[in-house]
């Protein structure tokens, strides 16, 4: 159990910290040949968080919280991937 700064109890924080690694698409605006062209390819990215809901359609991180001082959990730095482009989720300790 971890307490507040007033003596009080918080909740258990209940959620995993994730790395996610997901493809995201590059463009340029750039004038090149068609053969340069066919050699851009997608990024694959990685991005760190708690991971806050899963289904088949999306996944949602969030990256920062804290306890109000109603003890009620607040959340920022949220994050959602269409789960097509999401590759993998590892869970870290």
């Amino acid at each position: 159990m971890t307490y507040t700064k007033h003596g009080t109890t918080k909740p258990k924080f209940k959620y995993k910290r994730v790395k996610i690694i997901w493809i995201d698409i590059v463009s340029s605006s750039e004038w090149t040949t068609l053969e340069n062209a066919l050699k851009h390819t997608y990024s694959f990215c990685e991005d760190i968080g708690y991971l806050l809901y899963k289904d088949p359609k999306k996944l949602i991180i969030f990256t920062s919280y804290s306890f109000g001082d109603d003890g009620k959990l607040e959340i920022g730095g949220i994050t959602t991937y269409p789960r097509q482009v999401v590759k993998r989720v590892e869970i870290l300790k």
